[in-house]
């Protein structure tokens, strides 16, 4: 006798709702409501309908396509550009369906590393709507205060409180963070702050832009920088980071020739064949290239650099030390320094006090003469095939 199953409520239950998946699925695309949106500018479009709930035209529902997910704090991108946040998501058992809001404003801030950090974030100036089982209820925030809503992510969950921002040409701070009450959201609250001329940022919209961090990043070789197929040679680069020297940079070597030099991650090159070769130089978003003429017969390339302030106060002193370099490769060698004004005339702004041919450093000490400007700091080493220079400014204690 054959066994015969019995259906219990379980298995009904999930039968029809994977009928009803599949009838709402077939007929997802045919709404008026349908589109496809980037989700946390991902490569892939996602199928959604966007339904507008008629209150409050910048507060929309979004309806998954059945099988994909949205979260609170995604980013919703349409295809006109428009970018929104999904504030909070409702459990539905045949799709994800959230509630997200139009963003209006680009925030914008320098992070404790020194970075510009920028992120699409919902801006209310006068209200907020209360997002409880009242849609129509509004917060009222008081005069000189802004709250903004952003996604919550590893940088703007680093923000704290007196973080300022530019917003419409005026200042504001962060007076209180809530990175808990709602999911995948940080919310800020801001209060008006005075315009600091000298260190906000007004046309970028970016305040405190004084913390920004300046990178340099610069090829010592000659460039272009012509080598022998069969010698040795090194790519050089010198990184500052406020002006500072970066002692270990983090630096990219590519080469776009590879059949005639190739590079390794310390910027050593290997010689393949003779011709024009390229070699580009890439450290923190910053991009220089070398060009290379490898040529069937040796070829040497000395230089020399100097190190230390491109400015000295009046009757107070620097240290200055110089590198030989030869094709990128760094030489032991003594140093010879010397000081003339821009055309190459001995100088009265500035002495050489004492200098170190083994450590090549000198010692050079504005002149308290009153007289201000620009002079030249020449350095060589024994044989002077490696030279270098470097124009210093005398400046006024006042």
């Amino acid at each position: 006798m054959n066994a015969r199953i019995k259906n219990t409520p379980a298995t009904v239950s999930e039968t029809k709702k994977q009928q009803n998946i599949s009838i709402y699925s077939n007929d997802f695309t045919n709404s008026l409501s349908y589109e496809e949106v980037t989700i946390n500018d991902s490569l892939d479009k996602s199928p959604v309908h966007i339904v507008s709930n008629g209150k409050i035209p910048t507060i929309k529902s979004i309806i998954m396509y059945p099988g994909l997910e949205i979260k609170a704090g995604d980013k919703v991108t349409q295809v006109n550009g428009s970018q929104w946040i999904c504030l909070h998501v409702d459990d539905s058992p045949l799709y994800s369906k959230g509630k997200i809001e139009k963003c209006n404003f680009d925030l914008k801030w320098i992070d404790q590393d020194g970075f510009i950090q920028t992120f699409p974030s919902i801006l209310y100036y006068n209200a907020r709507s209360n997002f409880g089982t009242e849609e129509d209820k509004v917060m009222n925030l008081p005069a000189g205060r802004r709250q903004i809503v952003v996604s919550r992510n590893i940088q703007t969950q680093a923000v704290q409180r007196d973080t300022r921002f530019i917003i419409g040409n005026e200042a504001f701070k962060v007076i209180d963070t809530d990175y808990m009450s709602d999911d995948g959201l940080v919310n800020l609250s801001l209060q008006s702050d005075q315009i600091n001329v000298t260190t906000d940022n007004l046309e970028l919209g970016i305040a405190d832009y004084n913390k920004l961090t300046k990178y340099t990043l610069q090829i010592i070789n000659d460039n272009p920088l012509s080598i022998s197929q069969h010698q040795s040679a090194k790519v050089n680069v010198k990184v500052t980071k406020n002006d500072m020297p970066v002692s270990q940079p983090e630096v990219v070597y590519e080469s776009t020739t590879p059949e005639i030099v190739q590079v390794d991650l310390d910027g050593n090159l290997t010689i393949l064949q003779s011709g024009d070769a390229e070699i580009k130089v890439s450290a923190y978003g910053l991009t220089q290239t070398l060009k290379i003429y490898v040529a069937p017969t040796s070829h040497y390339d000395y230089v020399a650099t100097i190190d230390g302030a491109n400015e000295i106060y009046s009757n107070r002193q620097s240290e200055y030390v110089a590198t030989f370099w030869n094709n990128g490769l760094q030489l032991s060698d003594e140093s010879m320094f010397s000081l003339t004004s821009e055309d190459g005339s001995p100088t009265l702004l500035a002495t050489i006090t004492s200098q170190d041919p083994i450590k090549s450093t000198c010692i050079i000490r504005a002149n308290n003469n009153r007289k201000y400007g620009t002079f030249v700091l020449h350095v060589r080493n024994l044989n002077g095939l490696s030279v270098g220079q470097k124009a210093i400014k005398v400046k006024s204690l006042i």
